[in-house]
């Protein structure tokens, strides 16, 4: 039978009774007493036994959980600090002036610690692995970690730069920099565990801004090296609008769900449309087909399970469609000139296979692509490749294998979260969201294959938002 406690209306668990009465409580807690101050007894007096019982527990503790506005209060303020770093990197030419990277840096870290939230061990493997090349270490050592870095430290010796210690990185203050960058991105990812509409506004109003800005620059006679919002290059451009785009229609698809307010939804479906205008007068040829197979993917898995086939057979269609249909003159041009262009590209592709294989298996240095690059360029010796324009071969030839496996493992994990909570949720409000998680990495981790978003600051800080967000999904709940 279950001990009855004078101090509240019900009966205590015999178990819970016994694990407090022997002082099994977390930290944090607040006496017992504080607790059940406030409640009035009710029924008979308890036994004399109860009562001494309830008399020891006085001076034990129970779990008291911070109340759920002050962690809204923190959830927004945090949410608020992180649209404003976000957005002063997109509106700073992406992020990639190095003098502002730090103010940046500064922000994120300040934000961290005013969170106060432990990080698990797993989310710093790779800031750790990414020091490591930073380490100096023996020659002797490199010899056998690293041979072509030994080689290289080997060839200074001669000139009077030898020296018995060099870090795995061929360029370590550059590692050291890409090192804190990665730290400010988990602090992101970290920060932004909300699974809803409101943490991913912020993504859909930068965007917007970025994308009226791109149209009437277009539309404003703008010179074609200007029509790119405030961004240097126009892929990367497109990569940011590509990225909320999936949240913006998705969200326009929800409210029209509920059927209730018309006026919410007629708004996000003109800023899903603002951005997609954004993309295709962007030029992109890239951002324009993972925009367009971004939105085949959200549509086939919103589809119901018994007509996903049809849906996706449709949606196929529609989508060959708009790829024949939608592009302007100027983006059928650059489409045009593809063969030209995708001969360079094949050609730095295949000189950074033998960069690959030198460096294995700990890589060159976050960082160190262009100085570990020119003993292996054969075509364009004038011309200075500073990126592989494949964000897959550089973060190989950069961080080699263990480093390489980490980023594949986080982005396979965060990938299948977002499917499964795709396919899985009940609730349609957070089916839609997820599915917009689905649709956002699609379009991003496609565009990589060609380009180098994932090194650009303001597209990797959007993108780990969006991870944080997924993994705040709870795709085994009804």
């Amino acid at each position: 039978a279950s001990p009855v406690c004078p101090r509240v209306r019900s009966p205590l668990p015999a178990v819970v009774f016994r694990c407090l009465s022997q002082g099994f409580a977390p930290r944090d807690t607040l006496p017992v007493r504080r607790v059940f101050k406030t409640v009035r007894p009710s029924g008979p007096r308890p036994p004399q036994e109860a009562r001494r019982a309830c008399a020891n527990m006085d001076s034990q503790s129970v779990p008291m959980e911070r109340p759920r506005s002050v962690r809204g209060i923190r959830n927004v303020l945090a949410l608020v600090g992180l649209t404003g770093v976000v957005g002063y990197a997109a509106f700073q030419s992406d992020g990639v002036e190095r003098t502002g990277r730090y103010g940046i840096l500064l922000a994120l870290g300040l934000l961290a610690m005013a969170a106060g939230r432990a990080a698990r061990w797993t989310v710093v493997l790779l800031p750790a692995y990414v020091l490591l090349q930073v380490v100096p270490l023996p020659v002797a050592a490199l010899r056998v970690l690293s041979p072509a870095r030994a080689e290289m430290v080997d060839a200074l010796a001669p000139v009077g730069a030898g020296t018995g210690w060099a870090s795995l990185s061929v360029f370590p203050a550059g590692t050291f920099q890409y090192f804190l960058l990665v730290c400010g991105y988990l602090a992101i990812f970290h920060l932004v565990r909300e699974a809803s509409w409101r943490a991913a506004w912020p993504l859909i109003g930068i965007a917007a801004l970025e994308a009226a800005l791109g149209i009437w620059q277009h539309f404003g006679g703008a010179a074609d090296e200007m029509r790119r919002g405030t961004y240097p290059n126009r892929n990367h451009f497109a990569g940011l609008l590509e990225m909320a785009l999936a949240f913006a229609v998705m969200y326009a698809a929800a409210v029209s769900r509920r059927g209730r307010n018309a006026l919410a939804a007629c708004g996000a479906c003109a800023l899903a449309g603002l951005l997609f205008i954004g993309i295709v007068y962007s030029f992109s040829r890239m951002g324009f087909v993972a925009s367009l197979v971004s939105l085949f993917v959200m549509g086939a898995l919103a589809a119901s399970s018994r007509r996903r086939w049809v849906v996706a057979g449709l949606l196929a269609a529609v989508v060959a469609g708009a790829f024949v249909f939608l592009p302007p003159d100027a983006l059928i041009l650059r489409f045009a000139q593809l063969a030209s262009d995708r001969r360079s590209r094949t050609e730095l592709w295949s000189e950074t296979i033998p960069l690959i294989r030198a460096y294995l298996p700990f890589g060159c240095g976050l960082g160190g692509y262009e100085t570990a690059f020119y003993p292996f360029k054969r075509s364009g010796p004038l011309v200075t490749d500073d990126f592989a324009h494949n964000d897959y071969l550089q973060l190989l030839a950069e961080l080699g294998l263990p480093g390489f496996l980490i980023v594949a493992a986080g982005a396979f994990w965060i990938t299948r979260r977002a499917l499964r909570g795709a396919v899985e949720l009940q609730d349609p409000e957070k089916r839609y969201f997820a599915v917009a998680c689905a649709g956002a990495l699609a379009a991003i981790l496609l565009h990589s294959t060609v380009d180098f978003n994932l090194y650009i600051p303001a597209n990797a800080m959007v993108l780990m938002w969006i991870a944080g967000m997924t993994a705040g999904l709870d795709a085994g709940s009804a």
